[in-house]
């Protein structure tokens, strides 16, 4: 997989306080996980690390929580990955070695070279809000 469980987590709680970010709401870890069927403690975490890289915002107090303001929605999704996990993964080999090069590729070089630099394309070219508005719009479903 080349994307962490971390990192499908942190996009899904990104995508989620997205369609949310107009009410002006802030959400808790504990509803944003019940929400996204996601544990608790470790979506947390990786909320934490959202907002210290600056891709949603934090509020504590009676009205804190979680929510991503409105310039947020045009950072593009690797950024979301690269906060997370760095991009690494988007280098690699997809065996996990260490001397995989064109000049002597692993048995699945070429064609997982393809996928992983056609995902980092699109991940780089789409932004949080087109993936919101293919959701609001029908053309895209997410778990919610």
């Amino acid at each position: 997989m080349i994307l962490s469980r971390s990192a499908t987590y942190g996009f899904r709680a990104v995508l989620y306080l997205s369609l949310h970010s107009e009410k002006e709401e802030r959400f808790g870890v504990k509803a944003i996980a019940k929400e996204l069927g996601l544990p608790e403690s470790y979506l947390g975490k990786v909320l934490q690390n959202l907002v210290r890289k600056g891709i949603i915002s934090s509020a504590k107090g009676p009205r804190g929580g979680f929510f991503i303001k409105e310039k947020n929605l045009s950072r593009t999704v690797i950024e979301i990955v690269e906060a997370i996990d760095g991009l690494e993964q988007f280098s690699s080999c997809g065996l996990g070695l260490n001397e995989c090069s064109d000049e002597k590729p692993c048995p699945i070089h070429k064609e997982y070279g393809a996928l992983r630099d056609g995902l980092f394309n699109l991940l780089s070219q789409k932004t949080i809000n087109d993936f919101k508005k293919d959701i609001v719009e029908g053309k895209a479903i997410i778990s919610l």
